[in-house]
């Protein structure tokens, strides 16, 4: 994922959070609601954003985790209609809310803006299969597998990875229950495919993943 932020000079990137609105939230707190308009493009300053769909009472899949310099819900922010998902906090966090004429105001006049955006959208595209390739996975730890794939490559650190998330959020994301998820992430622990240090997930190196996705 292109994280914002960091991708302009200093001039645009203080031209960007001075048009918008920075608010604070602490854990588990919504930013937005489905349904709601979008009348703002929200970037990630701190902290990390999940965004969700409840397909049924008591059920949550994870569609995108953001964190700190990203930009996330950009095509609703685009053509001003209604969120997709409910944004959540995972943890204290701050976000910027940018009004939606300046948003299109940038990119408009700021083609470094507008080409960030656009590859920003590219992503989101990318994203959205990659969780219906997930989603249609039989297999339990070939949907893990992908996801913790997604999620190393998004640290963009050296290894060893430490997968910062919780069993249930990646539940979440893979739609699979969270019995299910503990229960396979120990058998990809079995055949050496990540280990298992304090409850968190490590990952010395992410080829046995790909091997097991194929």
């Amino acid at each position: 994922m292109e994280y914002l932020v960091e991708s302009f000079d200093h001039d645009l990137s203080n031209r960007i959070v001075r048009s918008g609105t920075t608010r604070s939230y602490g854990f588990d707190q919504t930013i937005f609601s489905e349904g709601d308009k979008a009348t703002f493009l929200p970037i990630v300053l701190s902290g990390t954003v999940k965004m969700v769909k409840f397909p049924e009472p008591g059920k949550e899949v994870i569609l995108g985790l953001f964190q700190a310099g990203q930009a996330f819900a950009v095509p609703p922010a685009m053509d001003g209609k209604r969120f997709p998902a409910t944004a959540i906090t995972t943890e204290e966090s701050e976000v910027l809310f940018v009004p939606r004429d300046s948003f299109l105001e940038l990119m408009e006049t700021s083609a470094e803006f507008s080409a960030v955006i656009t590859s920003r959208m590219c992503g989101i595209l990318r994203h959205q299969v990659e969780t219906i390739q997930i989603l249609a996975t039989p297999s339990a730890e070939q949907r893990i597998a992908t996801a913790l794939l997604r999620l190393a490559k998004e640290r963009r650190g050296e290894f060893p990875i430490e997968i910062a998330y919780r069993r249930k959020d990646i539940a979440d994301m893979t739609g699979l229950s969270l019995e299910t998820t503990i229960r396979a992430v120990r058998r990809l622990a079995k055949k050496d495919c990540l280990t298992i240090a304090s409850g968190r997930i490590i990952l010395e190196s992410t080829t046995p993943l790909k091997k097991l996705v194929g």
